[in-house]
C-alpha cells in the first residue's frame, strides 16, 4: 500500500460512513499497511479529536 492509496480509503470513508470512528479504523488499518516512514498522516487521523474535519482539510488541499 502507498501513501496514495491510504489517502484515498481516508477520502472514501468519511464519504461513504460519515463518522469519526470509521475515520478513525480506516486510519489505524492503513498504518499498519504502510511502511514506517509513512505512517506520520495515519497517526495525526487517529489522534485527531475531530477526524473528519482534518480529511476535509485534506481533500481540499489536494492537488
Amino acid at each position: 500500500m502507498t501513501l496514495t492509496d491510504a489517502t484515498i480509503a481516508l477520502l472514501l470513508a468519511a464519504k461513504i460512513h460519515g463518522s469519526s470512528a470509521a475515520v478513525k479504523a480506516t486510519a489505524k488499518r492503513c498504518a499498519q499497511a504502510l511502511p514506517r516512514s509513512k505512517r506520520d498522516l495515519m497517526f495525526s487521523v487517529m489522534n485527531s479529536h475531530e477526524p473528519l474535519k482534518l480529511i476535509a482539510c485534506i481533500a481540499e488541499n489536494l492537488d
